[in-house]
């Protein structure tokens, strides 16, 4: 069997053990890395949720991530769903992203194997693989609960993007509450039993999450940088001055649901605001 002879062990008392880690009461004695655990003083952010996202989840997840992960590590656990979908935005937009996982992190025991190449992904963009298990550990039932506390102690923030009322994204958040961390959620359809458990989450506390900067502080300068061609025409449209949707729908001869589509996502780059009403206007 292959194994990896760049995964390093660290103990706990090792220097190179991540503080934020020994935090945590139930911290692992010894943890196994692959890769780098720099961060140049970043925050790190936890983005879960279900294994099977909808549409909406699917979208949610590659607008946040992407927008966030020039400003923060994502940490997340290299599942199906929800995680591999943040940790592919996180590298997409030049980002450096940690994948905890529930076996040994050599070649053969990556797992699900469908994700080695994403895993090889986030090593070479200067990120981690982190695990407590020993090259050669197989995946195990029980050690994937046990892996979301790792998750949780790594990061100073969770961010909760869909996830059924029973499933491992909302034991995630429960670990980050213990560890005092700080947990946000996506609001979902009330009809839909993947947000049952964020909706729950934001009823008994947690930060409802409406824009990137809901999770980190985003700063950029007001201009055209980084849009798209339909991104830049609302951009100059509003550069005579804040304009209700319906204005900027007769201006571009769009639909209302295109508009609103592209407003979106101009908000979560910083680049404009809605300053209330269905009005938006650029941010200086």
């Amino acid at each position: 069997m292959e194994v990896a002879t760049d995964i390093r062990r660290i103990g706990l008392d090792d220097p190179g053990y991540p503080a934020w880690l020994c935090e945590v009461p139930d911290a692992p004695k010894e943890i196994y890395v692959r890769g780098e655990l720099m961060t140049k003083d970043l925050p790190r952010v936890a983005v879960v949720g279900t294994r099977k996202p909808t549409p909406y989840g699917v979208q949610v997840t590659e607008r946040l991530v992407s927008a966030i992960a020039p400003h923060c590590v994502v940490v997340s656990g290299l599942a199906y769903g929800i995680d591999a979908l943040a940790h592919q935005a996180a590298v997409k937009a030049g980002g450096i992203t940690w994948a905890v996982l529930g076996t040994g992190l050599d070649d053969a025991s990556i797992y699900p194997a469908k994700h080695l190449s994403l895993a090889r992904q986030i090593i070479a963009s200067g990120g981690a693989l982190i695990s407590e298990y020993a090259p050669g550990t197989p995946p195990m039932q029980h050690h994937f609960p046990m892996r979301n506390r790792i998750i949780a102690g790594l990061s100073d923030k969770v961010v909760v993007i869909e996830a059924p009322e029973t499933s491992g994204a909302i034991i995630t958040a429960k670990l980050a509450l213990d560890y005092n961390r700080d947990v946000l959620a996506v609001p979902g359809p009330i009809f839909s039993p993947n947000s049952v458990g964020t909706n729950r989450l934001i009823a008994e506390g947690a930060k409802p999450v409406l824009s990137a900067s809901d999770i980190v502080e985003i700063t950029q300068a007001a201009s055209a940088d980084n849009l798209t061609d339909r991104e830049r025409i609302l951009y100059s449209a509003l550069g005579s001055g804040p304009k209700h949707i319906n204005e900027m729908v007769q201006l571009t001869s769009w639909d209302t649901a295109q508009v609103s589509s592209e407003l979106t996502l101009m908000e979560i780059k910083g680049k404009v605001r809605c300053v209330g009403n269905g009005t938006f206007a650029i941010i200086k």
